[in-house]
């Protein structure tokens, strides 16, 4: 199967690099007014301090990644989203599914989109190896994630992201499962619905 909306030459990256850049401005100004105005935890008010260089780093790799405005703008929400926090929002209840459970699916549907591209772009990737490689890639994210807040809890206490008090014992199974929902939930947008509706074709022509 083609992926023609996967399909960019590195000859036309220059031209995203305006929407891409705006995207970028925009999410640092908003993780920017929600520390300032957030009253949440500190980790989160300040979390621009590790998400700012992530959403950078990102842009800094957007010819290596095949970065689209779509798909970028689906990674700054996601970071925005996560910065949501800085108000207090993890913990709480939002139509009977934590907060948290919204931010890790978010998460993962993010990063699949970005990183399908990237291997579609790079190593031309499709159909089932194409689904393989970018839920593998970000479940290990998400794993690498979760020692994360691990290590920081050791180096910071009770401040650090992992909670060590959490009545959720299977709240690690939970982040990554939301993840592996959240990147099929891309890839299925990515290989089948997008191509469908662009084509004019049904969803069974598109996956053969």
């Amino acid at each position: 199967m083609t992926l023609r909306w996967a399909s960019t030459q590195n000859s036309s990256m220059g031209k995203e690099k305006g929407p891409l850049f705006q995207i970028a401005c925009v999410a640092t100004v908003l993780m920017l007014v929600f520390g300032f105005v957030g009253n949440g935890p500190s980790t989160y008010r300040f979390a621009i301090l590790f998400l700012g260089p992530f959403l950078w780093g990102v842009y800094a790799a957007r010819r290596a990644l095949c970065l689209d405005p779509i798909g970028f703008a689906f990674f700054a929400t996601a970071l925005l989203v996560h910065d949501l926090g800085a108000f207090g929002t993890y913990g709480h209840f939002y139509f009977n599914l934590e907060f948290d459970t919204y931010v890790h699916y978010f998460f993962g549907m993010a990063g699949a989109l970005v990183i399908a591209r990237a291997l579609h772009c790079r190593f031309e990737l499709n159909g089932w190896r194409l689904w393989v490689g970018a839920v593998l890639l970000i479940m290990g994210i998400g794993a690498l994630h979760e020692l994360m807040e691990w290590v920081s809890t050791m180096l910071l206490g009770s401040k650090g992201m992992l909670k060590l008090n959490d009545p959720d014992i299977f709240d690690t199974q939970k982040d990554l499962g939301n993840n592996f929902l959240g990147s099929l939930t891309a890839m299925l947008l990515y290989t089948v619905i997008v191509p469908w509706v662009r084509r004019g074709k049904s969803p069974t022509k598109t996956a053969s």
